[in-house]
């Protein structure tokens, strides 16, 4: 640091001025990096007390306020931060210290080359961090609603579609033209609705063959696989007996596959 008298500031109250001039390496938002900032403080001698002026004591206080504006700066703004530590260095005069009052400082910044490329190189890495952040969120948000859609799906199936054969039928005979479905509007162009609405009924739960299906599957789902088998071969010979011989056959190779 420099120090020489200032004969403009002899008029100063408290007699004679002297000017500090000195260059530092202050911290800035990002405490890796540095700014090089050049200083230049005019203070005099206090006159309201008998302790000495100590010979670094206005550098000091300069500097304590320059490192406190500068850590909020980035080093990629530059003259923003020169503008910003030259402004808080106005506000905080006069610094009163030991011996000493700081009545002006000035201060230039600057940025060097690596300094600037490692601080565009960080900044790069904090952008890829954010859009790597950014795409993780949108894969949980999706599997969120992924999840969301397979458990709504689930409970509709179980609730409405499968409640009676009359619905499960339709959704089967409507399932295949989904993407082609009016969103609040009727059945696909083209769907022949005497025959729709003719299979509905044929499905409903109080049909006479709906009822008996439910009455053959309620007793099969209290027999053995044994008794499952020798069922489906008694059933076999009476349709065999009715002239169905496919739907004979049918049946037979269901019956082997009970062991």
């Amino acid at each position: 640091m420099k120090r020489r008298p200032a004969p403009e500031g002899a008029a100063q109250p408290g007699g004679a001025t002297w000017v500090s001039i000195f260059s530092d390496r202050p911290r800035s938002a990002d405490p890796t990096l540095h700014f090089r900032a050049h200083v230049r403080a005019t203070w005099r001698r206090r006159d309201d007390t008998d302790i000495p002026a100590a010979p670094y004591a206005a550098g000091q206080l300069v500097r304590a306020v320059i490192d406190e504006a500068a850590a909020a700066c980035d080093v990629l703004r530059p003259d923003a931060a020169e503008q910003d530590i030259g402004t808080a260095l106005a506000e905080a005069l006069p610094l009163g210290g030991v011996g000493v009052i700081v009545v002006d400082a000035t201060v230039s910044v600057e940025v060097d080359e690596a300094t600037q490329k490692a601080a565009l190189a960080a900044e790069q890495l904090q952008q890829n961090h954010r859009r790597q952040e950014e795409l993780l969120r949108r894969e949980l948000e999706l599997d969120e609603l992924a999840r969301r859609q397979a458990k709504a799906r689930e409970e509709f199936l179980q609730e409405h579609i499968l409640a009676n054969p009359a619905a499960a039928r339709l959704y089967t005979a409507l399932e295949g033209s989904a993407e082609n479905w009016p969103r609040l509007g009727g059945p696909p162009a083209g769907t022949d609705l005497e025959d729709l609405v003719r299979t509905v009924r044929q499905w409903q739960p109080g049909q006479q063959w709906v009822v008996i299906a439910q009455v053959i599957h309620d007793f099969v789902g209290k027999l053995t696989p044994e008794g499952c088998k020798e069922l489906l071969v008694l059933l076999a010979g009476t349709v065999r007996a009715f002239g169905d011989e496919d739907a004979a056959r049918a049946l037979t190779a269901i019956a082997g596959e009970f062991q």
